[in-house]
């Protein structure tokens, strides 16, 4: 999608929200800052514990309904018209964006794609001006004013660290952020499956490489295909500087940000810019019969592969969101997947409140539990471009919608307090709450509009 998901006049298939895949066509691709593989999803009929949404290639860096992901290589799937999701590498329809081409890729780096080592050098140092006394020395810098990028830069930078993964013959690299002295980390799940939609049964082999340059293997504590989190270990190294976890809860667009990653193996990269959308439906990759739809930040801070996992923070130095995705103007190889060509201000991130709920039950578990509104969606209308909403064209047997009333053939209008302008919003909004959460609902059927509350199920991912 041009702009990261609407999914008006889009052409989707109907998905399910129960949890099944979500995928949306469009022209417009997004990829995240991860390995260097993308794919575009396939756009099909998926339940909705959650409702489904467009898919678009994604490219290596990013990958998302805006992108692939940039740690690992993703599949493809069809992209969505106006709003674009990763995809794994299955066939799918692409539809036009106003805007152009753009490819959403997840933004993990994969293995080579690091530059620093064809940097130029001299052998001797140039001068780059600064003031200096009347002795030819340099003056001291002023200490940063507090709140300034500079100061901000200082106490965040300790606490991020790159991650090289290896899985198998594949390999990636990306981002992470550091939770707490036990050596706890909080990245993408699409970082730690090394190029892979998921971890499967093979185990990673995980180094973290710290912000002194020192270096550690990891653990796997736990991964989460569907929001793409997970977090993994280190054990009795010294000296963490654990982040401070701030809210996504009250943002507002236009506030100043900071992201924080690896971008291209470039460790400690620190690039500004502020938060341009919220709520932006991001479908980043495509697991089984569900698709990894997140409710993204929009920022215009400077993504690139390798920045998956890495952190996006408020003008504090709080953590707000994960670094995940990008839109990127690309083409498609010789094999159809994405190709993604670096960041254009179209950036993505997982709130941190969902990437926090999610963490804290891989660290408790292992394993993640999503929200179910048990129904499949599609498009509110087929021949008419204009109409917004998701309509239903399934209801799971024993599911939220049903235990709520509402019919097969509803178009839901919004959620949660949400205007739902398509499959795409509905399954990103639904899982932005937690099962057995109570939420609004208002939905049309039958010439009339309703309201009613909907308790959210648990999402079963046999």
């Amino acid at each position: 999608m041009t702009q990261p998901p609407s999914n008006d006049n889009s052409p989707w298939q109907s998905r399910p929200l129960g949890g099944p895949d979500e995928g949306v066509e469009s022209a417009a691709q997004w990829s995240q800052p991860r390995p260097r593989e993308a794919s575009a999803f396939p756009t099909s009929p998926a339940p909705v514990g959650q409702p489904t949404s467009p898919t678009v290639p994604t490219a290596q860096p990013p990958t998302a309904q805006y992108g692939a992901y940039s740690g690992a290589p993703t599949a493809a799937y069809p992209p969505m018209t106006q709003n674009v999701t990763p995809a794994p590498k299955q066939g799918g329809k692409k539809a036009a964006l106003a805007a152009g081409a753009v490819a959403l890729a997840l933004v993990s780096g994969g293995v080579g794609g690091v530059v620093g080592a064809n940097v130029d050098r001299t052998d001797t140092p140039a001068a780059v001006g600064g003031d200096r006394h009347g002795d030819g020395q340099p003056q001291a810098q002023p200490p940063a004013p507090a709140g300034s990028v500079q100061e901000v830069a200082a106490r965040v930078l300790p606490s991020v660290v790159s991650i090289a993964v290896r899985v198998g013959d594949q390999g990636g690299e990306g981002s992470g952020v550091v939770l707490d002295a036990d050596g706890t980390i909080l990245t993408n799940n699409h970082v730690i499956a090394g190029g892979g939609r998921a971890v499967g049964e093979r185990r990673p082999a995980i180094t973290v490489i710290f912000h002194d340059g020192s270096r550690a293997t990891a653990q796997l504590r736990g991964a989460d295909p569907i929001s793409d989190i997970a977090v993994i270990q280190v054990k009795d190294h010294p000296g963490l500087k654990p982040i401070n976890v701030g809210s996504s809860k009250n943002l507002a667009v236009g506030q100043d940000v900071i992201a924080i990653g690896s971008p291209l193996g470039l460790a400690g990269t620190v690039t500004t810019g502020i938060i341009s959308a919220l709520n932006r439906p991001v479908s980043t990759s495509r697991i089984g019969d569900n698709t990894s739809v997140i409710d993204a930040i929009q920022t215009d801070a400077a993504i690139n592969p390798g920045n998956s996992g890495g952190a996006l923070v408020n003008a504090r130095g709080a953590l707000i969101g994960i670094n995940t995705a990008i839109a990127t103007m690309g083409g498609q190889d010789s094999n159809g997947n994405q190709r993604a060509t670096g960041s254009i201000g179209l950036g993505f991130a997982i709130p941190i409140d969902q990437a926090m709920r999610v963490a804290d039950q891989l660290r408790r578990t292992g394993k993640a539990e999503h929200p179910s509104l048990g129904v499949s969606v599609g498009p509110a209308s087929t021949t008419d471009p204009t109409q917004s909403g998701a309509r239903v064209t399934k209801i799971v047997p024993n599911g939220a919608a049903a235990a709520a009333g509402i019919p097969d053939g509803a178009v839901i209008h919004r959620f949660g307090g949400r205007k739902i302008t398509g499959a795409d919003d509905l399954v990103a909004a639904v899982r932005s709450f937690a099962p057995g959460d109570v939420v609004d609902i208002e939905y049309a059927a039958g010439g009339k509009t309703t309201t009613a509350k909907v308790t959210l199920k648990t999402l079963s991912t046999n």
